[in-house]
């Protein structure tokens, strides 16, 4: 490279003497003029800032491949990430079972991320008017009974499906509330009768004190009673049970139907004694008869039913349990306290389109021993148990009276009936519960037969006849009746 600058160096010379023969001084002035110029390079420092631009370029070429290395890795992992991400969203696809979503499934989804979106904005607006601090809880409030409203009404934007669901829901909605509401109510009814009932049985406290056989005044243990309802006639009471109650008397058997202690109206009304008794300081009536409602809560007089339904709670023979433990009333009227012996139980036909109607319920008095043998004849072949309890004329009769439903289908059309009898002066109220029995021949009427026991009917009276006193030999000879031998 020596050599080549000094043959451009000579070249140039004899090109400028060349050009200028007749002048050398100006030839040398002038190359004293271009050495003394500050602005102008010479060779070699030109040569060095050319391998000083050429280091230059080497190095950034370098650092050029460097990044270029750099910039194919980070490609290449983000070509392997989104790999990754393209096989993660494959298998929550696959597991989320999308490709399987139906149009119906997509459309409620749409609907309800819809629904979300306008619930959220519904909420930011209620952030951004937080200012009012007394009004956040009823709006909050709004929002959720407007959530349900959305979830329960058809609103604009439902598909077809949904509609049809939400109108299904509704209409059972309806008809549970229908239903629903009047038997809530008659049972809240039903308890607050009970409350009112057991306040007015506080109020009576029974007697134990002897009292005259002549007596005519009224007993102490009713003044309260009479003070609130002067209707009443007596109390009845059935220990270990919820028959617990004061007896009321009007001029009709409606009244008290539907009426409570305080007179006020009642589903439950109140235990009341039949119109056509008479209760006076010098006696009552033979048959006193009392009626009151099978309440579904159990109250007034629906424990009566448990008489008849545990004589065939079990088969081949039912328990008996519920005279067995409860085999005695106590019935006070105002002039005199009494225990009553329960002898007999039965149900009853009051519709007449369904075969015969006895009337348990339309004897008040006994005129003769004959007419009271053929009533109480009557009463025990319709009875559903024979008692160890005997009867004879002249004594009193105690018949209590509720709604039953023994059998499907027979509705409103029968009534229970348990009768007792007035415990004798000087006999033991003992009874020898283990000789009651089931009859099982019971007199019953023509739908029983027909509907309930496949065409059997009623054809002779198993009673004995020994347990009523008064039916002497020459009443069964009358009869046709024959008494068993003793030894049975």
């Amino acid at each position: 490279m020596g050599g080549r600058r000094n043959t451009d160096r000579t070249g140039t010379a004899g090109r400028s003497g060349v050009n200028a023969q007749s002048g050398k001084e100006t030839v040398m002035e002038n190359d004293n003029e271009f050495k003394k110029d500050p602005d102008i390079k010479t060779v070699d420092e030109i040569l060095a800032d050319i391998d000083r631009k050429a280091a230059i370029s080497e190095s950034l070429e370098e650092s050029t491949d460097e990044n270029d290395m750099l910039d194919k890795e980070v490609l290449s992992q983000t070509a392997s990430y989104e790999e990754s991400t393209e096989d993660a969203e494959s298998i929550s696809e696959e597991l989320s079972g999308a490709d399987e979503v139906s149009d119906e499934q997509a459309a409620f989804e749409e609907e309800s991320a819809e629904e979300y979106e306008a619930d959220d904005a519904d909420d930011a607006d209620d952030d951004g008017s937080s200012e009012n601090n007394a009004g956040a809880p009823a709006e909050k409030k709004r929002n959720i009974f407007y959530r349900i409203a959305k979830s329960i009404i058809p609103w604009k934007g439902d598909n077809a499906g949904l509609i049809v669901r939400k109108i299904v829901f509704i209409v059972a909605l309806i008809v549970f509330l229908v239903t629903a509401i009047p038997l809530l109510a008659d049972l809240l009814s039903m308890f607050n009768d009970q409350q009112v009932s057991n306040r007015i049985s506080q109020m009576y406290q029974l007697d134990d004190t002897d009292v005259p056989e002549d007596n005519m005044d009224i007993l102490p243990s009713f003044k309260k009673l009479l003070e609130i309802n002067p209707d009443t006639v007596g109390y009845i009471r059935i220990d270990g049970t919820l028959v617990d109650y004061p007896v009321v008397k009007t001029t009709d058997n409606d009244f008290y139907l539907t009426h409570d202690f305080y007179k006020n109206e009642s589903k439950s009304g109140t235990i009341m004694m039949d119109y056509h008794n008479k209760v006076t300081p010098q006696g009552h009536s033979g048959n006193l008869i009392l009626y009151g409602h099978n309440m579904a809560v159990g109250t007034f007089f629906a424990p009566l039913n448990e008489y008849w339904r545990t004589m065939y709670d079990q088969y081949p023979e039912g328990t008996k349990s519920f005279y067995k433990e409860h085999p005695i009333i106590r019935f006070d009227t105002l002039y005199e306290q009494a225990e009553w012996k329960i002898f007999a139980f039965g149900i009853y036909n009051v519709d007449e389109s369904r075969g015969e109607v006895y009337g348990y319920n339309l004897k008040y008095d006994f005129s003769s021993e004959d007419d009271f043998n053929d009533f109480m004849i009557n009463i025990m072949d319709r009875s559903d148990i024979f008692t160890d309890v005997d009867l004879k004329y002249g004594d009193d009769i105690l018949t209590l009276s509720t709604c039953c439903w023994p059998y499907e289908g027979s509705d409103r059309t029968v009534r229970l009936a348990v009768f007792a009898r007035k415990i004798r002066e000087g006999e033991s109220k003992d009874v020898d519960v283990s000789k009651a029995e089931v009859n099982t021949y019971v007199r019953r009427w023509q739908w029983v037969y027909d509907k309930v026991s496949n065409g059997y009917d009623w054809f002779m009276s198993t009673w004995d006849r020994r347990k009523l006193l008064s039916y002497s030999a020459d009443d069964a000879k009358r009869d046709g009746y024959s008494f068993p031998d003793k030894t049975e």
